[in-house]
């Protein structure tokens, strides 16, 4: 997705989050620094994610540490474990329970601090949960692309946010039981904004539940497919995958400005500009397919 007007004074505002987080004396210098970048680093054309990992490293460097998230991430982890029972039994007492497995999934895009449509701390989500539920979808391919995931012979994870990634042990487990294909999952190889890494999910079992688990290259909002060279044995990877699964509007972001097979785009619409690429409503759930094009 290209770099939009609205995505700045959106990034700034979260830049100033996150150094509220760590160092809420230093906010100020942090929405000076990065509205400098900002300032410096727009060029025509350019995605939406390259220019917030520019905000996002400006950010960080005023921090002084590698992962501001790291308490609210495993605040999300600990509440998404503590309603992992109901939402298992949810899914189990569904009609389609693997359609309604994709929909608690996506529940958990809300754990997404600092913007918009989020959110505002882990424990909300307790309050939201059971709402979040029973919300209609505002944009329904499941059925597309479960029978793409039956024919499939590899499929590629995506995943996004702590907390949310708990809630996609269940959506693996449904998928395992329709599909016989190789199912690699792709996960954050550092810390940026409240993406999960290997840290975040140890122990939570998922070599009982993919194939393969594979860490991206270097500090990047959503996946850097920008620079050359970065992420090139993913991107091949992701290219001849029949199905590649994306979780998040930063996936998205990233994801849209290239061709793939086909692409299941699991997200909740945080933001007017996302909303207007996917051409769905702001702050619904959605589950969307895109096959074979750039969106």
């Amino acid at each position: 997705m290209k770099l939009s007007s609205e995505c700045v004074p959106c990034l700034l505002r979260r830049a100033a989050y996150e150094v509220g987080l760590c160092a809420p004396d230093r906010v100020m210098d942090a929405i000076v620094a990065c509205s400098k970048v900002a300032a410096g680093g727009i060029r025509e054309g350019m995605s939406s994610v390259e220019f917030a990992t520019k905000i996002h490293e400006c950010a960080y460097g005023i921090i002084g540490k590698a992962d501001p998230y790291y308490s609210l991430k495993k605040r999300s982890n600990e509440i998404a474990i503590a309603l992992y029972s109901e939402a298992e039994g949810f899914v189990g007492d569904a009609k389609d329970p693997l359609r309604t497995a994709m929909v608690v999934s996506i529940i958990g895009n809300v754990l997404d601090f600092g913007i918009a449509g989020s959110i505002r701390t882990p424990e909300s989500l307790r309050r939201e949960f059971k709402h979040l539920l029973r919300e209609p979808l505002g944009h329904d391919d499941s059925v597309k692309i479960v029978r793409l995931m039956k024919s499939a012979k590899e499929i590629v994870f995506l995943a996004d946010n702590c907390g949310e990634i708990v809630f996609d042990r269940l959506l693996l487990r449904q998928m395992r039981l329709v599909t016989d294909a190789r199912i690699v999952l792709v996960i954050k190889g550092e810390p940026i904004l409240t993406d999960a890494t290997a840290k975040d999910i140890k122990g939570l079992g998922f070599d009982a539940l993919v194939d393969e688990v594979l860490e991206t290259e270097g500090v990047a909002v959503g996946l850097n497919l920008w620079t050359k060279g970065r992420n090139s044995a993913l991107k091949r990877r992701m290219k001849k995958a029949d199905l590649v699964i994306s979780k998040g509007m930063a996936n998205f972001e990233a994801l849209s400005e290239y061709r793939w097979k086909a692409v299941a785009y699991m997200l909740r619409s945080k933001c007017d500009t996302v909303s207007k690429a996917l051409r769905v409503d702001k702050d619904v759930s959605i589950i969307k397919l895109v096959k074979g094009e750039a969106h």
